[in-house]
């Protein structure tokens, strides 16, 4: 790696991550959208909507995890080492990093946010999901009492059930 490379790369670096703020920036929203969505118990229609807009966004996302991977490569960076490496060597070179190590940090905490807010929305899916088997299962007229299993692991239940509807 040389300083001049660094020179090259650190406002090329700065640039993404001011791009990539932006879109999660926009994810975030999104998220919080579909998280709304699942409180108010509004229209599920509007979920698919959101969901084609969070993947353009996640591949906006995923192009920019690959050219901050070039970066690094370049620079002589390992991926575990990551930005804060590339940051140090960039300082290392007289380059002020203060703007770019920022939007860095501005970047991770929305990211972490968008985290949270993911897995609150799967546990709200996953829960919708349960809910909507289960009444399937009760107009289907499938057992929902907890079946054992036999010695020769077949399942052996007591109860049995009919359909309150044929599907």
């Amino acid at each position: 790696m040389t300083t001049h490379q660094t020179h090259q790369t650190h406002p090329i670096a700065l640039q993404l991550i001011d791009k990539a703020i932006g879109n999660v920036a926009q994810l975030h929203q999104l998220l919080t959208q579909e998280s709304d969505l699942f409180k108010t118990k509004k229209s599920y229609q509007k979920l698919e909507n959101i969901t084609a807009q969070k993947n353009e966004v996640i591949q906006k996302l995923t192009t920019f995890s690959r050219q901050v991977e070039q970066i690094l490569m370049s620079e002589g960076v390992e991926k575990d080492g990551g930005m804060e490496e590339y940051f140090s060597i960039a300082q290392t070179a007289g380059l002020d990093t203060s703007i770019s190590l920022s939007q860095w940090k501005k970047f991770t905490q929305l990211t972490e946010q968008c985290r949270s807010l993911n897995e609150s929305n799967g546990a709200c899916l996953y829960i919708l999901n349960k809910h909507c088997t289960r009444i399937l299962d009760v107009l289907k007229g499938k057992n929902s009492s907890l079946s054992t299993y036999t010695k020769n692991g077949h399942t052996n239940s007591n109860t049995f059930s009919t359909p309150i509807i044929s599907v």
